[in-house]
């Protein structure tokens, strides 16, 4: 008996790509991850709390595999890499990788607590999507940040979340095939569905979409940090769309326009560090090497551009939004009635946001031109989205006693993020038709 063969009315994919390691296999290849609490240490895996990893034979009346110590077991692994793929991954709907990177200290990890804080609530309340988690364990570290930011019940704490790091289990998983060991990221799972309302509604299953999501490292992207023993960043030539954290406060013309015009701390700082020994790569270099390492998995030619989309995440808008004039539009407009009513559902602007990505994209010709032609040598489909995790800037609460660094944290109470949302709307709309309801889905009724 194989898993396409299990009871029910599940439909799977002809074959499972393996969120770990790339490995494609046939469903019925899949392993099963023992249920009994004696039966750790998968010889594959570094972990050794790790259950084992088995073929079953023998199954229950309702599908699930049945370990030596005749323990129902339902979770599956990659026959390759013995990692952990979660089930919806076998379902016949498609699912959409997505990677987030760029240079340390970028705002990566605040950038996605914030992403995922507000499409739970947005995209159900504005565009009759909703958005689950089919596997909660996987996003566990990502829970995390999101529940340090904005699930404080005191208003008046300080909250952080810790620098990313290059190593450790909390992001990533070691496999051993052999003598060698890989190290691969951890990745996080969603899905999105119509609801009830949706102008697809009624064809949920038809539209849903699992995201796959991958954050890593600033140090990752560094020149000759991936190699075949660490192929952390190799995920990003599998994905459907890149998600660059781009950081103004770290281009030194961007702070030259900033110094003196913005409460945030670190414009300052960065400019007293500007030239030192500490400063790493440029943000433009950190963006190149991810582009020569994406071509050279894909077997493409460096100057030749990708056709997969690059959104470029223009953070910490909060400190530099004085030079887009001020404050953000909507990016979302409600029509007073749906055609052929019904419930109202919004609809995304996308006028406003490519006009927005064309302001900034003028932006970056003066102030961070290398960018510019970094970006356009990565892609043929780049867009720029501004964003702020936090809506507010951070206070300086202390100092490191070695390198006399600030220690920044964030009052719980001034967290207001800005569009943090909205990379990730634009990135649907592109992707599946009739998912995200835009506003040429959805015209005014006179």
């Amino acid at each position: 008996m194989s898993v396409a063969a299990a009871p029910g009315s599940i439909e799977l994919v002809p074959e499972v790509t393996c969120p770990n390691c790339w490995h494609r296999f046939p469903p019925e290849s899949s392993l099963y991850i023992a249920g009994h609490s004696t039966l750790t240490g998968d010889p594959r895996l570094e972990d050794r709390r790790e259950k084992r990893r088995f073929m079953p034979t023998r199954f229950t009346p309702d599908g699930a595999a049945i370990d030596i110590m005749d323990t129902a077991c339902r979770d599956l692994a990659c026959p390759s890499c013995h990692l952990l793929v979660p089930r919806v991954l076998l379902e016949r709907r498609a699912t959409i990788f997505l990677s987030i990177f760029g240079r340390p200290s970028s705002g990566k990890s605040y950038f996605l607590a914030a992403m995922m804080r507000q499409m739970k609530r947005t995209l159900p309340r504005l565009f009759a999507l909703g958005v689950t988690e089919p596997h909660p364990p996987s996003n566990r570290l990502a829970q995390a940040y999101e529940n340090a930011l904005f699930n404080h019940p005191n208003v008046d704490a300080f909250c952080d979340i810790p620098k990313t790091q290059e190593a450790g289990d909390q992001w990533y998983q070691l496999v051993k095939f052999g003598d060698e060991r890989r190290q691969y990221p951890r990745p996080m799972f969603f899905q999105i569905a119509p609801l009830a309302g949706h102008p697809n509604g009624d064809r949920a299953t038809r539209y849903a979409r699992t995201l796959c999501l991958y954050d890593n490292a600033g140090e990752s992207f560094e020149p000759g940090k991936d190699t075949p023993n660490n192929p952390v960043t190799q995920h990003m030539a599998r994905s459907s769309g890149l998600f660059f954290i781009f950081d103004p406060t770290q281009e030194p013309l961007f702070l030259r326009e900033c110094t003196g015009k913005t409460a945030d701390p670190q414009v300052e700082e960065n400019m007293r560090d500007r030239g030192q020994e500490s400063v790493t790569d440029p943000q433009h270099v950190v963006l190149s090497t991810a582009s020569q390492n994406v071509k050279k998995y894909l077997g493409r030619e460096i100057a030749q551009p990708l056709d997969v989309p690059l959104m470029v995440i223009v953070s910490k808008f909060d400190a530099w939004r004085h030079l887009l004039g001020g404050d953000l539009p909507e990016f979302s407009i409600t029509p007073k009635q749906r055609a052929g009513g019904g419930a109202v559902v919004s609809g995304l602007r996308i006028s406003a946001l490519e006009d927005i990505s064309r302001r900034i994209k003028d932006l970056m010709r003066d102030l961070a031109p290398e960018m510019l032609s970094a970006t356009e040598q990565f892609s043929r489909h780049v867009y720029f989205v501004p964003s702020s995790a936090t809506g507010c800037a951070p206070q300086v609460v202390g100092r490191d006693e070695k390198s006399g660094k600030p220690t920044y944290k964030f009052r719980v109470g001034d967290l207001s993020p800005q569009w943090a949302e909205v990379p990730l709307l634009w990135m649907l709309s592109r992707h599946v038709s009739g998912l995200v309801p835009t506003e040429v889905l959805q015209p005014q009724r006179a």
